[in-house]
């Protein structure tokens, strides 16, 4: 699970052929990662370029509401980027609806579609998310302090991205809370079937 958000995701993004869920987390995380707001706009460039259209610049955070915004605007939250919190999450408000262990999440369901499970997380340090896979891909931005699962650690502006089948164990690191922003593109397989009760009944 390399520390990356895809080329052709980011492709999918600025030609607004993504779902929903992944056109606000490509948003967020250009907002608040350089390294990807470079890649975003130099697909806005390309874009402009190959198909002589205005911009596109900016993200859609509801599917009713169309607001075109900078990515590169500063990040009014100190966690929250604008594209979540135009949805309403910012410091201060509690989200969780859910908990199992040390883990709390919390499902966005204005962003959430058939086969597409959007939703916030919040990984106490040393506490982790029980040992799953994917149906289909699944990127997670880090929002907030940092993770780490078997391909290494990730810290505020990270993409975790995962393919289909590849299974991982993310672990809280030390210091503050874990809150990451996490679209699956398939659902869930945890490995222990106990889990996988358990999550569907918290879910």
């Amino acid at each position: 699970m390399p520390t990356s958000l895809p080329d052709e995701w980011i492709l999918d993004y600025a030609s607004a052929a993504a779902p929903m869920a992944v056109r606000v987390l490509v948003g967020s995380a250009a907002e608040i990662n350089p390294a990807i707001r470079r890649k975003v706009e130099l697909a806005e460039q390309i874009g402009h370029t190959a198909f002589e259209v205005n911009s596109w610049r900016g993200v859609v955070p509801e599917p009713d509401v169309e607001i075109e915004k900078p990515i590169a605007a500063p990040c009014r939250d100190p966690i929250f980027p604008q594209a979540l919190a135009r949805l309403g999450f910012e410091v201060g408000v509690t989200p969780w609806r859910s908990r199992l262990g040390g883990v709390q999440g919390c499902k966005i369901d204005r962003l959430s579609e058939p086969g597409v499970d959007a939703r916030l997380l919040k990984i106490q340090p040393g506490s982790g998310i029980p040992h799953h896979d994917h149906g289909g891909e699944e990127l997670t931005l880090v929002l907030s302090g940092g993770f780490s699962d078997e391909a290494g650690s990730y810290h505020r502006g990270d993409v975790c991205y995962g393919e289909a089948g590849v299974a991982h164990r993310p672990v809280g690191l030390p210091g503050e809370p874990c809150i990451c922003f996490a679209v699956s593109l398939g659902g869930y397989k945890f490995r222990n079937p106990f889990m996988s009760l358990a999550a569907r009944l918290v879910s």
